[in-house]
């Protein structure tokens, strides 16, 4: 029995809860006095990061990679014709992978520095 061809993903979750006990040792955003650790002081946000490991199939992957290539072609198959004014040289995308095996375009702010970020760059072949 062969084991199904995959590979290993990390992902992470924020989760973001206020601190049930005010932040002590200081007079928040009040005037109390000259009293220190007032109990109506400024609670504090706390962020928790949850990291998990997930298995990706290999299959889903190629399909859904598959699937974002195929648009990403069509989309840009216009700079490729004939009566085209101009001509695409490269191409250069962000893209993030979810423990789903999604493939997703990084949007705004998607560049090389983006966390998880895969930079998929294509380039034109020599005809």
């Amino acid at each position: 029995m062969s084991k199904e061809k995959g590979i290993w993903l990390i992902t992470e979750e924020t989760e973001e809860a206020v601190a049930e006990e005010p932040v002590r040792g200081g007079k928040g955003g009040r005037d109390t006095g000259a009293e220190y650790n007032d109990p109506y002081a400024d609670t504090e946000k706390i962020k928790k990061i949850h990291r998990k490991r997930t298995r990706l199939k290999s299959e889903d992957l190629k399909n859904n990679m598959s699937e974002f290539l195929e648009v990403v072609e069509e989309t840009f198959e216009k700079a490729e014709k004939p009566s085209s004014r101009m001509r695409l040289e490269e191409l250069e995308l962000a893209v993030e992978i979810n423990g789903e095996a999604e493939v997703s375009l990084l949007g705004n702010g998607g560049k090389a520095g983006a966390k998880g970020a895969i930079i998929l760059k294509f380039k034109r072949k020599d005809s």
